[in-house]
């Protein structure tokens, strides 16, 4: 079992590999996010700070093979979730994490069991669902109840995202004031790999759901909205649907939702399903959420995803979080001012917002 802590390790979901053969999926995401913070977290806790990626710090491949998993994202959804690991899997983690508070980039839930069952805290990062505010940020998760205390009054609550989605509704019935979607319900498409999309070792699409499918869309019509870096079907052609009544629609996904003849949207399990209720919108979820996220400060519990928008660049943020694990430096109250769309930009991915919120700009002055 853990020890004294005596250092911080970055790492993420270091099983994920590409869709087309087995090498690292993660390992730029993992840089990005300890690039981000890395310095924050070392002044906090004047500590060393490495990362563990694919292969580095860790043998990946040997876990697959420990685990007798295919080496293909096929295997990596086999153990993704898995609620059991082999010894040596266990020891392989401990040696990587021993003595240390684990800062996570999107871990595998299966990770977080391990570390859990070895005591090592871990505090997961990953970009909330959340993606119509000035700038995406983050869920953060831990395994740690005083942490979560500590971390507690950064959370956003609901609250604090309908005056984002009215402007951005407004901002959508001026871009397409005579846009006519011509059906109640719109089906969302996703990536063909995602870590949402796992469910019982596996990764699913809406042919999973065919009987759910056809009682949320019922006898009406209905437009199926592709995702923007994905145009598949999603498996809606093998899910057998009446799709002479579908129509296809490639429009940017908020002004669907701000459409007056929109009810309901239903997928899986895309973002765009949590982000509805803020259009007034329903919303038909046929796989639970990767994210579990509180309304209100009062209702949270430990083990939930807390909405972090904009404490996470702050050394005192660092220091707050880190103290219940080990010696931090003295608060400095100096904050860190994010401009609008910077992590937008520092990830080169906008979710679509940038269609109705900065690219216009550019369109006019051109």
């Amino acid at each position: 079992m853990a020890g004294p802590i005596r250092r911080i390790v970055f790492t993420g979901d270091v099983l994920r590999p590409g869709e087309t053969g087995f090498r690292p999926g993660q390992t730029e995401n993992i840089l990005w996010f300890h690039r981000l913070v890395r310095a924050q977290a070392a002044a906090a806790a004047r500590c060393e700070v490495p990362v563990v990626t694919w292969g580095s710090g860790i043998d990946t491949p040997g876990l697959y093979e420990m685990w007798g998993a295919e080496k293909s994202w096929r295997g990596w959804a086999r153990i993704f979730d898995a609620g059991f690991a082999p010894e040596g899997v266990v020891a392989a983690v401990e040696r990587a994490f021993a003595d240390s508070v684990v800062i996570g980039f999107e871990l595998a839930e299966s990770m977080k069991r391990i570390l859990s069952l070895l005591g090592i805290p871990f505090i997961d990062f990953g970009v909330h669902p959340v993606r119509f505010m000035d700038d995406v940020f983050f869920a953060v998760q831990t395994n740690d109840a005083a942490v979560f205390e500590a971390m507690l009054p950064d959370h956003a609550e609901d609250g604090a995202f309908y005056g984002a989605a009215g402007l951005l509704a407004a901002t959508a019935l001026k871009a397409r004031p005579d846009l006519r979607l011509g059906a109640e319900t719109l089906i969302i498409g996703q990536t063909r790999i995602d870590r949402s999309l796992i469910r019982g070792g596996r990764v699913v699409d809406l042919s999973d759901f065919v009987p759910a499918l056809r009682a949320a869309v019922g006898n009406g019509g209905a437009a199926f909205k592709p995702h923007p870096y994905s145009h598949t079907d999603f498996g809606t052609l093998a899910a057998g649907f009446p799709f002479q009544a579908l129509r296809l629609t490639y429009e940017n996904v908020y002004v669907l939702m701000a459409a007056e003849e929109l009810r309901r949207v239903v997928g899986v399990s895309s973002s765009v399903l949590l982000e509805a209720r803020y259009f007034g919108v329903e919303s038909v979820v046929f796989h639970e959420s990767p994210f579990d996220i509180p309304d209100r400060r009062a209702e949270a519990v430990p083990g939930q995803h807390l909405s972090v928008v904009d404490a996470w660049g702050d050394t005192d943020f660092w220091r707050r979080i880190l103290a219940p694990l080990m010696p931090v430096t003295r608060m400095d109250r100096q904050g860190f001012r994010r401009a609008p769309n910077a992590l937008r930009t520092s990830l080169r991915n906008f979710w679509g917002y940038n269609e109705l919120t900065t690219d216009f700009q550019v369109h006019l002055a051109c």
